[in-house]
């Protein structure tokens, strides 16, 4: 998701930053070199709970011969890859080590703006390494990332107000539309903005519809009625009267503060929403419970994929240095550090053992379950061009003809696909 991050699905607890815009497009350092020596510039991932702790392990542990410095980005991932976009196309070689959303590989790849890993750094890269980060960190059987998180989204739930929780859409909504006839809590929380997180969601319907928006060498598009069924289903969840009032504007920020002000009894989000509770509302925490994602057929649920890779741009001066600050910086001390402070959940196989990892994610083997069954957003260097065609031809939700809207995107994709697309 993630993640978030997202995913949309990337960075979970940037979600919950409230920073201005301003303060999040200047660096933490603008310099390339200081007094320790070479610099490392990180943009991407460096604004999360706790990272100035893991900056300065792994400062400490290069012992001088180079410094990270965290460069702060635009808190949405399509803000960040705008920035990337421009900086990396210049040729600007003050970026060093970046934190890319898991669906920018097979773009930034195919524009050479990212270095192949191989050898012995393609092995460190992805020893003990959970499969699917992997997959998302390659394209054409080349590997261009150090996978660094994973997500995937889970249904929260209040338990108070849901004893068992739903295993499908339609019973998520009879039993919110019970709860509001009832006059408790009773809102379905979900991102529907015109940004990532939407696409997150709708790739999870038609996903879990059986469909696919894209063929598997993302070459044509793969519209059907599946895509139909999904669209049908999304529309009935807007048009509900269970959803937030602003579902068209929520991105992970409003779904959360939802869920912490006891507004929402269910939740689909990112597996930070646990340690960000903690934070934000001790009382609710034990009140919070957690399963695998609704399907639409009561089956085990085949989710997004979301996280983040750390990559190394072709113009770096220092891509020595930045391999190695990427493998600190994801280690598994620094990724369980990453975990428990800012809810990031670990690429690396490793963490997922350990008893503080186990004990502050006791979701965690729902979460691996659900990472098995992961399924990726389109691999193409014309995702974004995918995106922004599912999000905006999609909103509002409310107002979806699930026909029409099908047979638009399966024209606008073919376009895309064919280079007749927008160009974001």
């Amino acid at each position: 998701m993630i993640q978030r991050r997202t995913g949309a699905a990337r960075r979970p607890s940037r979600w919950a930053a409230a920073i201005g815009v301003a303060a999040l497009l200047s660096p933490l350092t603008a310099c390339s070199s200081g007094p320790g020596g070479t610099v490392v510039n990180l943009y991407g991932g460096a604004s999360g709970t706790g990272f100035d702790k893991i900056l300065k392990d792994c400062n400490d542990r290069a012992g001088g011969r180079y410094t990270i410095v965290g460069n702060l980005l635009p808190s949405d991932a399509d803000g960040q890859r705008d920035q990337f976009v421009r900086r990396l196309a210049a040729k600007d070689d003050g970026m060093d080590l970046l934190g890319m959303d898991v669906t920018w590989t097979a773009e930034f790849a195919e524009a050479k703006w990212i270095r192949e890993l191989t050898g012995e750094q393609k092995a460190q890269a992805t020893k003990d390494t959970l499969q699917p980060p992997i997959d998302t960190a390659t394209w054409k059987d080349k590997l261009y990332g150090v996978p660094r998180t994973t997500n995937v989204q889970l249904l929260w739930y209040r338990k108070s107000l849901v004893p068992t929780p739903p295993k499908t859409f339609d019973e998520m909504i009879t039993m919110a539309q019970r709860l509001k006839a009832e006059g408790k809590p009773y809102e379905i929380g979900l991102t529907a903005a015109q940004y990532e997180g939407y696409v997150v969601n709708v790739n999870n319907l038609i996903t879990a519809a059986g469909g696919t928006l894209v063929n598997e060498d993302s070459s044509a598009p793969t519209i059907d009625d599946k895509t139909v069924q999904a669209l049908t289903l999304l529309k009935k969840l807007a048009t509900s009267g269970v959803t937030s009032a602003s579902l068209s504007n929520a991105q992970e920020p409003e779904v959360f503060a939802d869920l912490q002000a006891g507004r929402s009894a269910f939740s689909l989000n990112w597996p930070y929403v646990l340690s960000a509770m903690r934070e934000a509302n001790p009382d609710l925490v034990n009140d919070l419970g957690y399963a695998p994602y609704p399907s639409i057929d009561g089956g085990p649920p085949k989710v997004t994929l979301g996280g983040m890779n750390y990559a190394i741009s072709s113009y770096s001066k220092h891509p020595a240095e930045a391999f190695e600050a990427a493998m600190c910086l994801r280690d598994e001390k620094n990724a369980l550090s990453a975990a428990l402070d800012a809810g990031d959940v670990p690429a690396l196989a490793t963490v997922f053992e350990t008893p503080e990892f186990q004990k502050a994610y006791p979701m965690a083997d729902v979460m691996k379950a659900e990472l098995q069954a992961a399924v990726p957003r389109p691999v193409s260097p014309v995702y974004q061009n995918i995106s922004t065609i599912v999000s905006t031809t999609l909103s509002p939700p409310q107002s979806i003809n699930p026909q029409a809207a099908a047979d638009e995107l399966r024209d606008s994709i073919k376009d895309a696909i064919e280079g007749k697309g927008i160009v974001p």
